[in-house]
């Protein structure tokens, strides 16, 4: 494709993605607008109610103003007043990284993948500006600028890796200034430093993804257990069949924030549902919660043997660090100070990683002590840098001594010395403790056969007679010598 259909191809991967992503929330919207409604409300107030929920899940944040008989129904004193929802449905900026990713792939395999993919976001970014200016309204508000800038970025993150991996795969010859040719000239001076930073990184996040990992599969075994009480909110709210559909679209979006407050609550710290409340290894205390069915799989009281959890990041950090040890050996990153300084770095770039998607997931979910929803970044971050960079230096240092000790036994033969030849001179020897033995006796040998030879050359009756030429010894011969086991006890000359 030349410049011009690349670009149009790459706008329409942009709105597409955009469509996807409102179209998630708007479907089951539009179900209700036209069975439960009956048609006969404005549609667009089923459109911003999409919009801002997209918006909201890239972080954006949303001004609320709630009418005086809506406030009276819901027991919210201050009406009229503004809420200010900070708190990210996750699950539609994971939507728009994945589908960014593929998009990214698809325009990296045009000929003018730079202009697909400088296209793509800026198409993203109008198209982003646009739904958000379509969604203001005094009683719900987002935010222009944030409506604008947050989605593009989540966007042009996803751009970024699938444009990354399809470079990999094609991988083009590299002209100009490009970022491995940065990266080699970093390489050059820093041939140490860029591997122990790499490999750290990948040690972090590996880590950090073992304990994601393990906590999506705490969270489905609590929805598992809880069942009953997810399927009683879900009557006690009594929204209908299609007022169920749409929140559990809206709960499918916090899944992954309810993935990262368990992590937190594996690291230690625990996260809150409220001001005042806690869901932590040591014990859980709630107030007044929403009626979210999905925070009825939330454990009630102390947890017995709930400590046990804060193994997760601990073992965590340990298996990433064993696992990325050879490829620091190979790097020759093998001082304790390499070792420990690296294992550290590890529980540095995890604990980063997991405090930032704390801080993502956390935020303001309604009015009063609702403020407070979520997990400390600061506090999952400290801890989870702890939990897995003192493990990890741990393994290191473990994995490099026991190394030192393999290489600190000599093996059986290794006071024997090296020889160049094709066949090792100790073949054939009955036991290697006589090895000095056969030497001395070759050594005898050797200066026997000079003394015979001085004697044949100072021997008067021989010398006008010529002596018979002695023929070199070929390469059977030379084997055979080294074969034997020992040196014949003979004399030379005599056969």
């Amino acid at each position: 494709m030349n410049r011009p259909l690349t670009a149009l191809f790459a706008a329409l991967e942009a709105l597409l993605v955009v469509g996807v992503g409102i179209g998630i929330p708007l479907a089951p919207l539009t179900l209700m607008w036209a069975f439960q409604y009956g048609l006969q409300v404005d549609y667009v107030v089923f459109w911003r109610g999409a919009v801002d929920v997209w918006l909201l899940g890239h972080g954006t944040d949303m001004a609320f103003v709630l009418d005086p008989l809506v406030a009276a129904s819901i027991g919210f004193a201050a009406a009229g007043e503004t809420i200010v929802l900070t708190i990210a449905p996750l699950g539609f900026a994971l939507i728009t990284v994945l589908l960014a990713v593929r998009a990214g792939r698809r325009i990296g395999e045009t000929e003018h993948r730079h202009v697909g993919h400088i296209v793509a976001i800026l198409a993203f970014a109008v198209l982003s500006l646009g739904v958000t200016l379509t969604a203001l309204h005094p009683a719900a508000t987002p935010s222009i600028a944030q409506g604008t800038v947050l989605p593009t970025l989540v966007f042009a993150l996803g751009i970024a890796v699938g444009s990354e991996v399809s470079r990999r795969r094609d991988r083009p010859a590299a002209t100009g200034v490009t970022l491995s040719r940065i990266v080699a000239w970093i390489d050059e001076r820093q041939r140490r430093l860029r591997p122990a930073a790499t490999l750290a990184l990948t040690g972090g996040a590996a880590a950090s993804g073992i304990i994601l990992a393990v906590s999506a599969l705490a969270v489905a075994a609590l929805i598992a257990v809880s069942y009953g009480q997810i399927i009683a909110i879900y009557e006690g709210v009594q929204s209908g069949v299609l007022g169920g559909a749409a929140l559990t679209v809206a709960q499918l979006a916090l899944l992954p924030n309810l993935v990262i407050w368990a992590a937190s609550w594996f690291i230690g710290p625990g996260f809150a549902i409220g001001t005042g409340s806690t869901v932590s290894p040591l014990g859980t205390v709630l107030g007044p919660v929403p009626a979210v069915p999905l925070l009825g799989a939330l454990p009630t009281g102390e947890t017995a043997y709930g400590f046990v959890g804060l193994l997760v990041p601990v073992l965590a950090g340990f298996l990433a660090a064993i696992v990325l040890r050879p490829r620091l050996v190979r790097a020759g990153l093998t001082s304790y100070g390499w070792l420990i300084g690296t294992g550290l770095a590890m529980g540095v770039a995890g604990g980063a990683l997991l405090g930032a998607l704390a801080w993502v997931s956390a935020g303001a979910a309604g009015p009063g002590r609702l403020a407070d929803v979520g997990a400390s970044w600061l506090l999952v971050g400290g801890f989870a840098a702890l939990e897995i960079g003192v493990p990890a230096a741990i393994a290191l240092l473990v994995g490099s001594l026991r190394a030192g000790e393999m290489a600190a036994r000599r093996p059986r033969w290794s006071h024997w010395p090296e020889d160049s030849d094709s066949v090792r001179r100790d073949v054939g020897d009955p036991d290697p403790g006589e090895r000095g033995t056969a030497e001395s006796d070759a050594a005898d040998a050797d200066a026997a056969e000079r003394d015979a030879a001085d004697a044949d050359a100072a021997d008067p009756s021989e010398s006008g007679s010529p002596r018979p030429h002695s023929a070199e010894p070929d390469a059977s011969t030379e084997e055979i010598a080294i074969v034997k086991p020992r040196p014949s006890p003979h004399p030379p000359g005599i056969r």
